[in-house]
């Protein structure tokens, strides 16, 4: 039996090792016994630094990274 997982997931590439989504999908294939398929993709740059909202994911919300897609 398999299941089927639907997620809204939020990635952050600190070090922009990554140049694109499709990078990490195959890294997330390859580690693991996951099948990934991404729908309705959307990529923004944004200025990092330590006390950005969503570097602490314990005070985070969904909200804090929604507002960076606007």
């Amino acid at each position: 039996m398999a299941k089927l997982h639907k997620i809204e997931l939020y990635l952050i590439d600190h070090n922009d090792k990554y140049s694109s989504l499709d990078n990490i999908v195959v890294d997330i294939e390859n580690a693991t016994d996951l099948d990934v398929n991404c729908f309705n993709t959307k990529e923004v740059e944004i200025e990092w630094d330590d006390d950005i909202d969503i570097n602490f994911s314990s005070k985070c919300t969904v909200e804090n990274f929604r507002k960076y897609f606007k």
